[in-house]
């Protein structure tokens, strides 16, 4: 894998990984969904300004969507994208934040699972380890507040 995709990737992670600290602090003032909804309008502008910028790609790839791509963009719009964040703000509201976005980085266990399921993707013994490692380090991570019980850790193992 060269450099460049992984020095993105850690970029993207961080660009994920500030805002829960803001959410956490939006959320003491506003409600969740006044969150979400001024969260969506800003996204929506930034849609428009991309949709003017890339107008001739994106007509000529709304051309060929059939009822089937439809349903994905809808599965993923509306479970990956605004169920999850409207249970992901939920979870924040009342959580220590570093420890919900810890629980919500689980995802690379699904996606293994998945990928490989549905888009045959070649899983290596690389793959599960390093899944597995990444399972591992959530569960350190979410067990680490106030209300620690060793025995619980155990007993889920």
């Amino acid at each position: 894998m060269k450099i460049t995709v992984i020095l993105i990737a850690l970029f993207i992670s961080f660009l994920w990984g500030y805002p829960p600290i803001i959410l956490k602090h939006l959320l003491i003032k506003f409600d969740k969904t006044t969150v979400i909804i001024i969260e969506g309008l800003l996204y929506l502008l930034f849609l428009i300004f991309l949709i003017i910028y890339k107008s001739d790609t994106f007509t000529k790839d709304v051309k060929k969507i059939n009822y089937v791509d439809m349903g994905l963009f809808f599965l993923t719009a509306v479970f990956g994208g605004f169920l999850a964040n409207f249970l992901y703000m939920y979870l924040l509201e009342d959580n220590d934040s570093y420890i919900i976005t810890a629980l919500v980085c689980i995802s690379p266990l699904f996606t293994l699972m998945l990928a490989y399921l549905f888009t045959k993707e070649k899983i290596t013994i690389y793959g599960v380890l390093g899944t597995i490692l990444i399972v591992l380090g959530i569960l350190l991570v979410s067990y680490n507040d106030k209300d620690y019980k060793p025995e619980g850790f155990l007993l889920f193992l």
